[in-house]
């Protein structure tokens, strides 16, 4: 069903779209100069043009003869993402730097009428302002004689039609023969100005015969300046704009004027083949036409008249036209909507007549899902039942194995505590006794802890509650943890009131969960870390919190850490999982509650409420039942017995992450090796490859780095691949087993192990490297390498290929160098990549030779092969396998083979 509403919304989308498809729509923005009469008829040609293209909208702003005001439209074009803009700069100078600026940012630009500085345009499109000024000089000579005085009233100052014209009119008169010009001044273009200037002119020259403008308005006011000074001269304007030149010429106010060219639709025009891509003219440059004078201003006034009614009518009926478009688009989407509605309800129908089939088929389904769940319903009822008492089973199994225990635990702790104090016994003895002493009281520990937890769970776990001070006992139980503080320099912070504490709990049980919520910080704080421990009475409840800056516990782990048997590290666990259950269950039968809060990284925080109670019995002082001593056996270390080193001896690197494991196999081993210990993976690779151990005993299950993880490293490293590895493991899976061969272990040990096995197999894998040696040995009569079918027993074949090429290479590079007398160790040493101490034990693991020996071994076996199948010279044969004197080679190889070179030549020469 959800498949075919998909595709309902889909063909909908498709009609929505392919109705409500919209043509781009172009903004254009036209900035004029000033506002004039001849601006306005450009404007409305401007518009008129737009009318015809609806995907045009076109915004006009005149800056009224200001050049700030343009450059300020012009940049609200350009900011408000208008696609085209057309200007008609005011003064040259001024506006260039802002339309040089919109046009580098990639808007297209037109200038029209006014040119700039520069080719800083798309277009360009104006009337030849010189034509104009030359025409208006030919036609004032047929007003005026050669002898005429002329006054020429400019522009704007700066603009570019103003200097034209005036060109233009001067070259004009100069063609002309006239007389010139007599005066000019500037009008600005404005009425105002041209009728001051014109005014303090006709002072001066009152006799003149002809004013020449440069628009219009300007011409008219000179007209009347001149009306008042009672004179008449002749009088040309240009522009020709109906409202205002051509009705002064109709009304003889001045005599002519020059129609100035608009062209508006032309700009809207060449702006959309500029968006459109099509081709169009860069410079378009408008025909000048003739003079408007008394003989044609009335018919060009009346074809004007006659324009504007008609562009009248334009507008009306394309507001017509617009209005039935609307209403169309009106209809069309309401046909649209209804098919679409059609279409909706069509599929609707269908949908309710398919999910109405459907359902009776789910009902059916349903109806026997529902049998089949009651069914295992049922089986799962019986298998959870089956399950409990086999859990209850397993419980008191584990109860009553537990009890057990108890007796031939208390038969073992005690001679073990008796050995621990005997004088008579040796160090090894005495470390061995230790860590079995501190084990001991380790498994008594849990075995309580399973106990009491089992009685929890029953109900039979009494409270004997009695007043005590708990400051008092909490400071004295502090103590017992100074000691292990110092040892790991640890700031061990108590913070407790000065007051009394007294109150009602069972000493012995709330002993217990301060140890082990102090014991856990002590475990998980790092060396130079912080612990602190408070308390306070306030509301009527004891607080008393454990916090430090360990490694702290994530946020899944820190749910789940009260449950019974759940470790936070399963791979490398530090406890039972049963210690923070039985806590809470203790504070619990108080009446309280015990808390975690935790951050990994920056530490964990355990808070204990308990109510405060109190008992008809004054406050007593209970001894505490756990003292430094077994803190100690928690938290620290079996000290550590010197062990001497022999250079004789094998050198062994155990590496575990359990220190009394390291001491264990060190004492067992220290008799007939060298003893060197890491306590992680991380730090056995550095080892192994620092020193090259003739074995190595690793733990498979530790931190930062694994024991398979570790193997697999020292396998592939090319200085300890020879190196014998024995894994040293709790698991017996066979899975696990074919894991540590697949990363390269020689042989395993499961614990717990028999320290006449591990003897045992460290001394075979040792042997059989050994008689590896001696085949590699016994096969070399030449410079050869050594034959990779000859694997030893319990050696990886990774391993060995990676000591078949290391060895190859080294006889391939002293085979090349042999001549060398000054060939040194510390040469080949770093050609193989190997420091001088790896190298040599490389060598010698895999050779049973010193560097030394083996080079002088393999350059006699050449020197021996050269005397018996050569004609060479004792002295030549010496230099070429590199020895430095005859006699000392002759010396070497009287030693090696009991006969001298000369001897054997003798011998063979018979």
């Amino acid at each position: 069903m959800r498949k075919y509403l998909v595709w309902m919304v889909l063909a909908m989308l498709t009609v929505a779209v392919a109705a409500c498809h919209e043509e781009k729509v172009y903004k254009i923005g036209v900035s004029q100069c000033s506002q004039d009469d001849w601006r306005m008829k450009m404007n409305d040609e401007i518009n008129r043009e737009v009318m015809f293209h609806e995907n045009v909208v076109v915004e006009i702003r005149s800056a009224d003869d200001s050049n700030q005001k343009q450059i300020d439209d012009i940049r609200y074009f350009a900011d408000n993402s208008f696609d085209i803009i057309i200007a008609a700069p005011l003064v040259a100078d001024a506006i260039t730097p802002v339309i040089k600026e919109v046009y580098e940012s990639g808007i297209p630009v037109i200038v029209f009428d006014r040119n700039i500085n520069g080719d800083y345009f798309t277009a360009f499109q104006g009337a030849d302002n010189k034509a104009i000024g030359k025409a208006a000089a030919h036609y004032a000579r047929h007003l005026v004689n050669d002898k005429a005085k002329i006054i020429e009233i400019r522009g704007l100052k700066g603009s570019t039609p103003a200097t034209s014209r005036h060109d233009g009119f001067v070259e004009g008169l100069e063609e002309s023969g006239s007389a010139g010009i007599v005066a000019e001044a500037y009008g600005d273009w404005n009425y105002d100005d041209a009728s001051r200037v014109a005014d303090s002119l006709f002072r001066l020259h009152p006799d003149v015969d002809l004013v020449y403008a440069h628009n219009d308005r300007m011409a008219i006011g000179v007209s009347e300046v001149a009306a008042r000074h009672g004179i008449r001269p002749r009088i040309i304007g240009i522009d020709a704009a109906p409202e205002i030149g051509i009705r002064a010429v109709v009304d003889s106010v001045i005599d002519a004027t020059f129609l100035y060219p608009t062209e508006g639709h032309r700009l809207i025009r060449t702006a959309l083949a500029i968006l459109d891509g099509k081709p169009y003219d860069r410079v378009t440059s408008l025909p000048v036409a003739s003079p408007v004078d008394a003989t044609n201003a009335d018919i060009v006034l009346l074809q004007n008249e006659s324009l504007k009614e008609e562009t009248g009518k334009i507008k009306l009926l394309k507001s017509q036209v617009d209005d039935y478009w609307s209403k169309h688009s009106a209809q069309t989407s309401l046909f649209y909507a209804a098919g679409v509605i059609l279409l909706l309800l069509f599929g609707w129908i269908f949908l309710l007549l398919r999910s109405f089939w459907l359902n009776r088929a789910h009902q059916r389904q349903l109806v026997e899902q529902n049998r089949l769940l009651e069914d295992q319903r049922d089986m799962q009822k019986s298998l959870n039942e089956q399950l409990r008492v086999a859990t209850q089973s397993k419980l008191v199994f584990f109860t009553n194995v537990s009890h057990d225990l108890r007796t031939p635990l208390t038969l073992i702790a005690e001679p073990v505590e008796q050995m621990v104090n005997a004088p008579n016994l040796t160090p090894q003895q005495h470390s061995l006794m230790q860590i079995a002493n501190k084990n001991v009281k380790i498994l008594h520990r849990l075995i309580n802890q399973i106990l009491d937890f089992r009685k929890y769970e029953n109900g039979k776990l009494d409270v004997n509650l009695a007043e005590v001070d708990f400051s008092k006992m909490m400071t004295e139980w502090s103590e017992s943890f100074r000691s292990m503080a110092r040892k790991h320099d640890i700031r061990f912070i108590v913070d407790m009131p000065e007051e009394e504490m007294v109150l009602a709990i069972d000493a012995e049980k709330i002993e217990r969960v301060f140890f082990n919520l102090v014991s856990n910080a002590f475990k998980h704080t790092p060396d130079n870390g912080t612990i602190r421990v408070s308390s306070s009475i306030r509301d009527g409840e004891l607080t008393f919190s454990v916090a430090d800056n360990g490694h702290g516990i994530s946020k899944e782990d820190l749910d789940r850490i009260f449950e019974r048997f759940y470790q936070v590290d399963k791979i490398h666990p530090k406890g039972s999982g049963i210690g923070l259950s039985l806590a809470k269950a203790f504070i619990e039968l108080h009446g309280g509650t015990i808390s975690a809060e935790s951050e990994l990284g920056k530490g964990s925080v355990f808070t204990v409420r308990i109510p405060v109670r109190h008992v008809e019995a004054s406050a007593v002082t209970p001894c505490p039942l756990i003292n430094e001593n077994d803190v100690s056996a928690e938290l620290g270390a079996v000290d550590s017995v010197e062990i001497v080193h022999d250079s004789e001896k094998p050198l062994l690197l155990i590496i575990d992450d359990n220190r009394d494991i390291l001491r264990l196999v060190g004492e067992l081993m220290k008799d007939d090796y060298n003893i060197i210990t890491a306590s992680d993976g991380k730090e056995g690779v550095r080892l192994a490859t620092k020193y090259v151990p003739d074995i190595i005993i690793c733990d498979v299950m530790m931190p930062v780095l694994d024991g398979l993880e570790c193997c697999r490293i020292i396998k592939e490293e090319i200085s300890t691949s020879h190196i014998p590895v024995l894994m040293l493991t709790a698991c017996s899976m066979d899975e696990q087993r074919v894991e540590g061969y697949d990363s390269g272990a020689d042989a395993y040990v499961a614990k717990p192990f028999s320290s006449a096995v591990l003897k045992a197999r460290c001394k075979s894998l040792i042997a059989n490297r050994k008689r590896i040696k001696e085949i590699w040995h016994s096969g070399q009569e030449a410079p050869v390498a050594p034959k990779p079918s000859l694997p030893a027993p319990g050696v990886t074949g990774a391993s060995n290929d990676i000591d078949n090429e290391f060895y190859n290479r080294f006889i391939e590079f002293f085979t090349t160098e042999m001549g060398n007398p000054d060939l040194s160790v510390d040469t080949i040493a770093s050609e193989m990549g190997l420091g001088r101490s790896q190298f040599y034990r490389k060598i010698k693991a895999l050779t049973n030779y010193s560097p030394v020996e083996l080079f002088r071994s393999l350059r006699l076996k050449q020197a021996r092969a050269l005397l018996t199948g050569t004609d060479k010279s004792i002295s030549e044969i010496a230099y070429e396998v590199g020895f430095s004197t005859p006699a000392y080679f002759t010396k070497c190889y009287r030693d090696a083979f009991g006969e001298t070179p000369s001897e054997l030549r003798d011998k063979l020469s018979r």
